[in-house]
């Protein structure tokens, strides 16, 4: 049981560095992994999937009880939040703006809103939803 723990520990804590990796230096993993730098919209999809990779280990980090449910609420809130944000970014920064983008912004911003209250209730969120 110690052994399945600390390898589920040490493989979401490996998806969030490289979540973090891919968010702030996307151009590392890709030369490492593919031996090519990523070039227009390579960067963001680097980027949209470093904020996975970060949600997914969020979500995954061991926890007890009620705990569980409030990790996954709270990997899916990063999720969202963190592709608002870029994809809000791409839609400010870069010239790609495709039909969807703005309503893929809001759409993601308003499950990140719709989250957050889970996250800043105090009590046990299971006990909530018995």
């Amino acid at each position: 049981m110690v052994l399945q723990r600390t390898v589920v520990l040490v493989a979401a804590w490996l998806e969030i560095a490289v979540g973090v990796c891919l968010l702030a230096v996307p151009e590392l993993p890709c030369v490492l992994l593919f031996a090519a730098k990523p070039e227009g919209i390579d960067m963001p999809l680097a980027r949209f999937a470093g904020v996975a990779l970060f949600a997914l280990g969020i979500a995954c980090l061991p926890t007890t009880g009620a705990g569980s449910h409030r990790r996954a609420v709270l990997g899916l809130f990063a999720f969202n939040l963190g592709v608002a944000i870029l994809l809000a970014w791409v839609a400010v920064a870069t010239p790609m703006r495709g039909l969807l983008l703005w309503p893929a912004v809001i759409l993601h911003a308003a499950i990140a809103a719709a989250l957050l209250p889970q996250l800043l209730t105090r009590g046990s969120l299971a006990s909530q939803h018995a």
